[in-house]
């Protein structure tokens, strides 16, 4: 734990003042109270502690009468001494991998130019000169075009001319084509990952990751959507986090591998649509509500200056083209980089997150849609759920002789994370804890039904069964627990993902037996035991054997953009494709949703 001291203004809410003065608490609600995840201690302050327990989620009376408050819910009207958990600001693992090989062509290229001097005899303007050795280019914009006659003259017209596509983008006095870097970036709702590439050779010179700094405001889109209706300058807020990271992850390539920022040329982002609407800087709130239509599918090439992110001013930031409001530039990569528009046999594509995406289909066409999930498998709106950082129970193994588990970096768990949490589901069904409508035994039952270890983990919670992990001490740093509402909030999201993968099936008019691959996409899906996924119908067992991790398949298709610019035709090309179901309009989505969310 640390202790922070500084003075704030009074009146001001607990949580707000935190996310000003930059800390990245955990908020997955948006600081609406209920989620019970913004948890800080207050060590002194007469009225904050001698209040009544009005019963929060997150805070059992006996945290309560130690001090223990949510951030949201304090306000700051005396004078506070808190104290913060450090686990707000653990580092979160992140999955980057992918599988792929391109042929090197990037679309932003440099090429040495040694120009004739002008004479009395060849008064050819400065730029005409660029084009007689690079063809018929454009100049990207009147800045540069001013500073063409000094820089000619200063390098005795030996230049490096920078081009994306066919426009040049920055010249350069002397040889400086050695110097040529671009970077793929995903943009989470969760977290960012972005790879440094050197577009001479290829190779991926250092990865930066991060949790997306939106988080504060919220684990799902919808929070982040409210959060820009609800505050006038809601929408640049959310906006400048996302430079700043990315800033920050252009600081971090500069400072690690020697590499000036000033020589990344081009920035290639996906991410769902309302991420990439919110870095743009662009209104998100009619995705939120019928017809969920965004401002644009196809985000248009940005400098880099218009953003003020700190590469070469000039660079060409740009984006794979979206779907629809819920299928956005991070699927079309998944499809990228799967090659599933290719094959004739049908693939499942399932990309597990906070938002679900899921498509079906092959050469002929795809169909896509968007499960509400919930964040649930990401660990929020779970009691003891936490993100993928350290200490995160990832792995749980209950045997005739006990219950054991792993945590991210074998540090002392704080929290259970979403492979932990379907791993336990998972196990709790196998050995009677819930039966198969998800109902959890309660004290007296356990003991006539459990084995001795099992029945004495069967504790309350608020009024219902939960079901204990680990106890402080035993390799915890606090008690970690499933409740009864935990189960249900598994329930709700393996039955969405469930019912979007069959309701596309009917769309398709084919069955389990049709589809050759699935592949599951995402960190999420990378580290998930697959066995207990389809053990409690998160995944299709029906497809045991054919399913393949694919890791971070959205950065990988972003990085084959950057390698080879004709990727980004075939991107466009998926989206023609790729038609999209909105399952809340589907006439009989609600009995399909309903039929799975019973443990089969």
């Amino acid at each position: 734990m640390k202790i922070y001291k500084t003075e704030v203004k009074h009146g001001e809410n607990l949580l707000t003042w935190l996310r000003k003065k930059g800390y990245s608490l955990p908020s997955p609600c948006g600081g609406k109270g209920v989620c019970g995840k913004c948890r800080v201690r207050v060590l002194e302050g007469e009225n904050a502690l001698s209040m009544p327990y009005p019963g929060l989620r997150g805070i059992s009376l006996d945290e309560w009468e130690i001090g223990w408050r949510l951030a949201c819910k304090t306000m700051l009207n005396e004078e506070l001494k808190i104290e913060i958990p450090d686990s707000w600001n653990e580092e979160a693992n992140i999955m980057t991998d992918g599988d792929y090989e391109v042929a090197l062509q990037p679309c932003v290229r440099k090429v040495y130019l040694e120009l004739p001097k002008p004479t009395t005899k060849d008064q050819t303007s400065d730029f005409d000169r660029l084009k007689m050795v690079l063809g018929d280019v454009e100049i990207l914009d009147l800045e540069l075009l001013r500073s063409l006659a000094q820089l000619l003259k200063e390098n005795t017209y030996k230049v490096t001319a920078v081009l994306h596509g066919n426009t040049v983008i920055a010249l350069e006095g002397g040889d400086t084509t050695d110097m040529l870097y671009g970077a793929a970036v995903d943009i989470g709702t969760t977290t960012i990952a972005g790879t440094l590439i050197d577009l001479n050779s290829g190779d991926e010179i250092g990865i930066y990751t991060s949790l997306n700094p939106q988080k504060t405001f919220g684990d799902d889109v919808i929070s982040r959507i409210t959060h820009t209706i609800e505050y006038k300058k809601g929408l640049q807020e959310l906006q400048k986090l996302l430079l700043d990271e990315l800033n920050k992850m252009t600081d971090y390539f500069e400072s690690q591998f020697g590499i000036s920022a000033e020589n990344i040329y081009h920035i290639n982002l996906v991410g769902n649509t309302v991420m990439i609407h919110l870095f743009a800087g662009m209104p998100v709130e009619n995705i939120a509500c019928s017809p969920f239509n965004p401002v644009t599918t196809h985000l248009p090439t940005i400098q880099a200056k218009e953003l003020g992110i700190k590469t070469n001013p000039n660079a060409a930031i740009t984006s794979l083209p979206m779907i629809a409001g819920y299928i956005g530039a991070d699927t079309v990569s998944c499809i990228l980089a799967t090659n599933m528009l290719e094959n004739s046999g049908y693939s499942l594509l399932i990309d597990i997150g906070t938002n679900g995406e899921i498509v079906l289909g092959n050469k002929d066409g795809l169909l896509s849609c968007a499960a509400a999930a919930g964040p649930a498998l990401e660990g929020a709106h779970i009691q003891c759920g936490i993100g993928g950082v350290r200490g995160a129970i990832n792995k749980i193994d209950i045997t005739p002789n006990g219950l054991s588990f792993t945590t991210i970096g074998n540090k002392p768990a704080i929290g259970i994370c979403g492979s932990g949490i379907v791993d336990m589901v998972a196990q709790m069904l196998d050995s009677g804890v819930i039966d198969s409508f998800g109902r959890m035994v309660t004290r007296e039952e356990a003991q006539d039904k459990l084995p001795s270890d099992l029945a004495s983990r069967i504790s309350v919670y608020n009024g219902s069964p939960s079901f204990v992990i680990a106890n402080e001490g035993e390799k915890a740093a606090k008690q970690i627990f499933i409740t009864q509402k935990d189960v249900r909030e598994i329930q709700l999201a393996k039955a969405a993902i469930a019912a979007g993968i069959q309701i596309l099936m009917e769309e398709m008019n084919i069955n389990y037996d049709d589809i050759e691959k699935v592949y599951l996409a995402g960190g999420f899906g990378n580290y998930i035991n697959q066995y207990h996924a389809m053990r409690i119908g998160l995944l299709p067992a029906e497809c045991k054997g054919k399913i393949i991790s694919i890791g971070n398949a959205a950065l990988t298709g972003a990085k084959m953009v950057i390698k080879s610019g004709g990727f980004m035709e075939a991107a466009e090309k998926i989206r023609k494709a790729t038609g999209y179901v909105e399952l809340s309009n589907k006439a009989g989505f609600q009995e399909v949703f309903v039929d799975n969310m019973e443990f089969k």
